[in-house]
């Protein structure tokens, strides 16, 4: 794997409060920890752990934006307290497939793969989701949080996933064997964003390990 983006792993911006890292930490750990989501979750759990520990550190932190600034060859985040932002009505995925890249078929093959297990390569890296979001320049003035539904796929309870329960199909989930669903992920957009920026999430706390969420910010 590529080298760390503590950041992406928690799910928050690089501008990020101590206090908005510190909450975020607390948030994912009270549905990651072993003791609530089972010993599968324990790698996960250590990943965020790690992650929160580096930032919490002003030093490590300072460190790590050096070292994530010299990758990008760019200038580090400076840290900043967020100011209050408007709130878009949510952005479901399943109602604008055509705003997803590289496409929606290709995020659905994934999420069945990250969920189910089956027929995942071995070579597989986390991969950028990237939906596009057009802003007003009221908006991007004042900085808005983005309300984006992404969608999930449950391995039917009723069949295992099978699609059939002995002979007879299964109609929880109408023979398919998975059950689509979906849950909004709050991404905060910084006030006087530029056209063009991306704003990075983990989906890690929605139990989705090989993607993340790419938010392209337009202007019009």
């Amino acid at each position: 794997m590529g080298p760390k983006d503590y950041y992406l792993t928690l799910g928050v911006s690089r501008s990020e409060s101590p206090s908005g890292i510190r909450a975020r930490y607390r948030d994912l750990a009270r549905t990651l920890h072993p003791d609530v989501a089972g010993p599968q979750s324990t790698g996960t759990f250590q990943e965020i752990t790690e992650a929160y520990e580096a930032l919490a550190d002003p030093e490590m932190r300072r460190r790590h934006n050096a070292e994530l600034a010299r990758r990008e060859r760019r200038r580090p985040v400076e840290t900043v307290e967020p100011s209050v932002a408007l709130r878009r009505d949510p952005v479901s995925l399943f109602s604008y497939p055509e705003a997803v890249r590289p496409s929606f078929e290709a995020l659905v093959e994934r999420l069945f793969r990250n969920f189910t297990g089956l027929d995942v390569p071995r070579a597989e890296r986390p991969e950028g989701l990237t939906v596009e979001v057009l802003l007003t320049p009221e908006e991007a003035a004042r900085g808005v949080v983005v309300l984006i539904g992404v969608p999930r796929v449950y391995r039917c309870p009723d069949c295992g996933g099978a699609g059939h329960v002995w002979l007879f199909p299964c109609w929880f989930c109408d023979q398919q064997g998975v059950i689509p669903s979906e849950d909004t992920v709050h991404v905060t957009v910084p006030p006087f964003s530029a056209p063009g920026a991306v704003i990075e999430r983990s989906l890690i706390g929605l139990g989705v390990h090989n993607l993340y969420l790419r938010v392209y910010v337009r202007i019009e």
